[in-house]
């Protein structure tokens, strides 16, 4: 059994809508994080929804190539384990609507990761968490949000008059539930 099984299956018995999936990220889905992280130069990485950290020890394996890493987990649990679990790592208890206070800009390339389940947080939380992400992208030149879904669906909708849209990258059926991996950036016209 691996190390994040028994924490990840703890949080999810205590709050299903917050975890929004019945395993950790698998080996495939977080070569598959990391090949797109590393597509191009990373910057300052985040990670939002870090959990019991199976994307956390990917991304901790490049932090050298990175000029920062940071992790953002709700739950105090989880940041805590992940402070144990990754000596150095600036772990942020916060809720991921405090995102565009982590980093002080500007800056010029931001990466951010996330594990949250948009489509099973609260309408509220989630429009909280997208207004961040959007402020985010504007302290930084180049600004890249790595987000994987379930079913292939969109993780959460953006106007099609704003700079940054979402493209699809891959399918990893190496996963449970298969995942689809999308990315929100600067769309050039």
């Amino acid at each position: 059994m691996t190390p994040t099984i028994l924490p990840f299956w703890r949080a999810m018995l205590a709050d299903p809508r917050r975890i929004g999936a019945i395993a950790p990220a698998s080996r495939f889905l977080c070569d598959a994080i990391i090949d797109e992280v590393m597509s191009s130069r990373p910057g300052h990485v985040i990670e939002l929804g870090a959990g019991t950290g199976a994307i956390t020890r990917a991304l901790f394996g490049q932090r050298a190539q990175f000029d920062s890493l940071a992790a953002v987990e709700r739950s105090p649990h989880l940041a805590q384990l992940l402070a144990h679990r990754f000596p150095g790592l600036a772990v942020h208890p916060v809720c991921a609507s405090r995102l565009d206070t982590l980093l002080k800009g500007p800056l010029d390339t931001i990466s951010v990761v996330s594990s949250l389940p948009f489509r099973s947080l609260p309408q509220g939380d989630r429009k909280q968490i997208e207004q961040a992400i959007l402020r985010l992208s504007r302290h930084s030149r180049t600004f890249r949000f790595i987000q994987y879904s379930y079913l292939g669906r969109l993780p959460f909708p953006v106007d099609s008059a704003h700079p940054l849209q979402w493209t699809r990258r891959r399918t990893v059926l190496g996963n449970l539930p298969p995942a689809t991996v999308w990315v929100l950036a600067h769309h050039h016209r």
